[in-house]
């Protein structure tokens, strides 16, 4: 006869019901197969080796959002215009053609 495994004194892990079942709280004195699987199930933790859809979309999620808050715009804005000749002035060389109501000094 098989003894099972009890955590409380009405329910056995593997599921059957009796009155005539011998039981015990002890893992080591267990010999019923599906208690001893149920057990090892309870203890153990799943192992897992690559991350979650979810958890992956989650940390792209938060990536994006710090590189959001990061990306922080000037506090003085600057006019269309007085944008665009400074984005000329960066330009290197001289043989650019200048943009604007000036006239066209270097070709």
């Amino acid at each position: 006869m098989a003894i099972h495994y009890t955590a409380s004194a009405e329910n056995v892990a593997c599921g059957r019901t009796g009155s005539n079942l011998s039981s015990t709280q002890d893992v080591t004195q267990v010999s019923c197969k599906l208690c001893l699987r149920s057990v090892e199930k309870g203890t153990a933790e799943p192992v897992r080796k690559t991350p979650s859809l979810a958890e992956l979309r989650a940390a792209a999620k938060a990536a994006k959002a710090a590189a959001a808050a990061e990306m922080v715009k000037p506090t003085a804005t600057l006019k269309p215009r007085a944008e665009w000749q400074q984005r000329l002035e960066q330009l290197p060389g001289r043989n650019r053609i200048p943009r604007g109501m000036a006239r066209q000094v270097f070709v």
